[in-house]
């Protein structure tokens, strides 16, 4: 996917509460209110085996990275595991780059927040593994994709609460533009994670993957928005609770709209909160401290 796809405009957002320290509760079932037919379609086989295997292990700066892979519903996903040095169990997070991208694209935060007890699972998302190919060709067939990559998050959770390092009451997630928009519909069908963290994210990928289409010069974009429509991150922003979202914008970004903006970050349920930095879409370090902090609150590690 193309960095003009991905980029997105974001103004200055009121702090919204909720940022705290509390703990992530017993997940509950799915919210009632999020439509049933959305749900199935992230529904997948979680008694599956993951048949994890491990390439090798390596110690760095205060902690152990696995190159592992294991099983995903199409094909199998390499990812870095990152335990703390230490006794555990530790609370983990999960992330998931934008679009390019792959697992070592967070590696250094992670590194970091393993510094603070917290484990992280980066997987490679299935545009980073072979054939590489873009995100979106423009055709209804692009949702079953972005499917295909939220079932793989849900993959990513069964291998975290599977391994005895991690904590399954005190998991997060942090996504990042096509992994923040992505990431929002994650936050409505995965109970078992109880912070997010999602950037720069797209509301409405239906409308702004029909604009990409546009200057492309695909045809039938009236019928692939309408197809699109149910991953769009409003949908599902309104049901994260009542586990806890941080929004990060960047004030400087050129897409989508400001308005656009203000309504993902007025959709999102309490507890939330809401963040722009004077940044562009990569966003900035502050930023990345921001999240840190917040995680390592959530998480219970601060």
């Amino acid at each position: 996917m193309r960095r003009a796809f991905l980029s997105a405009t974001m103004i200055v957002l009121a702090a919204c509460g909720g940022g705290g320290s509390e703990q992530p509760i017993a997940p509950p079932p799915p919210k009632a209110s999020v439509a049933a037919d959305l749900l199935r379609l992230y529904d997948y086989d979680a008694a599956a085996p993951l048949d994890v295997k491990e390439a090798k292990a390596e110690q760095k700066d205060g902690a152990t990275v696995h190159d592992i892979t294991y099983a995903g519903p199409k094909g199998r996903i390499d990812a870095y595991l990152m335990i703390p040095d230490g006794d555990g169990p530790f609370p983990a997070v999960l992330f998931m780059p934008g679009a390019p991208g792959a697992r070592f694209t967070f590696y250094t935060e992670s590194l970091e927040l393993a510094k603070r007890g917290i484990a992280s699972l980066l997987p490679d998302p299935p545009y980073a593994r072979p054939p590489i190919e873009d995100v979106v060709n423009f055709t209804p067939a692009d949702k079953e994709g972005i499917v295909q990559e939220v079932v793989e998050m849900r993959r990513g959770v069964d291998l975290l609460v599977s391994r005895d390092e991690i904590d399954p009451g005190r998991l997060g997630y942090v996504g990042f533009s096509w992994g923040g928009s992505l990431g929002a519909i994650f936050s409505a069908v995965e109970r078992r994670v109880g912070s997010f963290v999602l950037m720069s994210l797209v509301p409405r990928l239906s409308a702004d993957m029909r604009r990409l289409g546009e200057e492309r010069g695909a045809s039938d974009l009236a019928a692939y928005e309408e197809a699109m429509k149910p991953i769009d991150a409003v949908n599902y922003l309104p049901h994260v609770a009542p586990h806890a979202v941080f929004l990060q914008f960047g004030a400087q970004d050129t897409r989508p709209s400001p308005e656009e903006s203000r309504a993902a970050a007025t959709s999102a349920s309490k507890p939330k909160q809401v963040k722009s930095y004077e940044a562009e879409h990569e966003l900035s370090s502050q930023a990345r401290a921001d999240r840190e902090n917040w995680l390592a609150q959530r998480l219970g590690v601060d």
